[in-house]
């Protein structure tokens, strides 16, 4: 059995190696490397929406396998997630079981049936969500899953130390205040937008009377911009930071 890394005095070292981290990657190594000793073996840190702009720019790093990326945008999970409404009405972490139970404030609908089975399939049905709380009503986000979780209150609140301290961090590394982020052109914008519904790049191409060179270029630069290192990760990522609207 694998020793307990959130036993103290241990478990309170991984904040000073967060420090001397020097990218959000491997702040995000770091913190997996421990979680994964709980089961927890896949992370994903980022920015909410605000009150007063509910589609600002922001930041996200996660460590999710591409076929999840994919599975997420083409089967529409984005409109049937719970998980982003409960950080936004939860302060303080709770589990995925404790989400699906309405401990959250709210029943997920059956139309999220689906979403939290393909996660179970893939392995990441279980976890720990940490609703992060800013200045400026500023919301953000630690989720931590594996196949299962069955955690004490101590790992619990080691845990969500830890991801303060990861998502701070993080955050620090991208140089930017709580809000900001990447800045994505219109044709970016419009370009991930077609993809995200679907379109190849000849469709995209012709929808927006451009060369399919030049529909890959404004691809790359949103890539590039996104710090992904697929066209899914982009896609997920844009999606998850409310950069595409409707």
């Amino acid at each position: 059995m694998l020793e307990d890394p959130t036993h103290l005095p241990d478990a309170l070292t991984l904040l000073d190696e967060f420090q001397r981290c020097r990218t959000p990657q491997e702040v995000g190594a770091a913190l997996v490397a421990r979680t994964t000793r709980l089961g927890l073996c896949t992370y994903a840190i980022g920015g909410m929406p605000t009150p007063s702009d509910p589609n600002p720019t922001s930041f996200t790093i996660h460590n999710w396998p591409d076929s999840w990326q994919q599975t997420y945008i083409s089967r529409g999970f984005g409109a049937v997630d719970p998980v982003p409404r409960a950080v936004m009405v939860c302060a303080m972490p709770l589990t995925v079981a404790e989400l699906r139970a309405g401990k959250a404030g709210f029943l997920p609908g059956p139309e999220s049936d689906e979403y939290f089975a393909a996660a179970e399939a893939m392995g990441r049905g279980a976890g720990l969500i940490v609703p992060i709380a800013g200045p400026h009503g500023y919301h953000g986000i630690v989720v931590m899953v594996g196949a299962s979780a069955d955690l004490t209150p101590h790992q619990r609140a080691v845990l969500h130390l830890w991801a303060i301290y990861a998502h701070d961090r993080m955050l620090t590394l991208f140089g930017r205040e709580q809000g900001e982020g990447p800045q994505l052109t219109e044709r970016e914008v419009a370009v991930l937008r077609l993809a995200r519904n679907g379109e190849g790049d000849d469709a995209v191409a012709q929808a927006m009377g451009i060369s399919v060179r030049t529909v890959r270029f404004h691809f790359e630069n949103a890539r590039k911009k996104l710090g992904a290192k697929t066209r899914a990760e982009a896609l997920v990522t844009a999606v998850g930071m409310h950069l595409l609207g409707q």
